[in-house]
């Protein structure tokens, strides 16, 4: 009986592992991690939302979609220098190639909520659906940070992300064209 009572123990303590590591999904040697939005002031209505997606070693995929819930459209988006001007445009699909890490980040590649149905609150989650070619699609959700933030879970020192904002107080949008 003493037995059980060490295997109830170490299940527990994995349990507890997998909810720790439950912002990560993976499928077909495509894994979605770190999923992040952030907050947005009331009557907002547009949002932007961050991951990492990292591919096993002799996987290739293209992110061709995306979905949530909490948004009346999803699309993905990237960010260009027009001469001296940062653009913000919309994009098919984000090629992932072999082995390697993307990161969406702000004033990077990212994902656009527009028409949200009520405002992001920090601290709560947001369903995302993220469609690849191959992998198929990967749920997850992602946390809601403070309205500043340039990284998940208080992580603002993303690589690339030092002194860029994102968003501005009245729209929670960055102000670069659609196009």
């Amino acid at each position: 009986m003493r037995n059980f009572g060490i295997l109830t123990a170490a299940v527990l303590v994995l349990a507890g592992i997998a909810t720790a590591s439950a912002h990560e999904a993976t499928n077909k040697g495509v894994t979605v991690a770190h999923p992040w939005t952030r907050a947005t002031p009331g009557g907002a209505t547009v949002g932007a939302a961050f991951l990492e997606i990292k591919t096993d070693k002799g996987t290739t995929d293209k992110l061709i979609s995306a979905s949530s819930p909490a948004a009346g459209r999803v699309e993905i988006h990237t960010h260009i220098m027009d001469g001296d001007v940062m653009k913000m445009r919309r994009v098919e699909a984000i090629d992932l190639k072999d082995g390697e890490s993307h990161i969406l980040k702000p004033m990077g590649d990212h994902i656009m909520l527009f028409d949200l149905k009520q405002p992001l609150k920090e601290g709560e989650l947001v369903k995302l659906e993220l469609t690849f070619e191959k992998a198929g699609t990967i749920a997850l959700d992602a946390t809601v940070e403070p309205a500043g933030a340039l990284g998940p879970h208080g992580m603002d020192h993303q690589p690339g992300n030092e002194g860029h904002d994102h968003g501005d107080a009245k729209s929670g949008h960055d102000h670069h064209d659609h196009k």
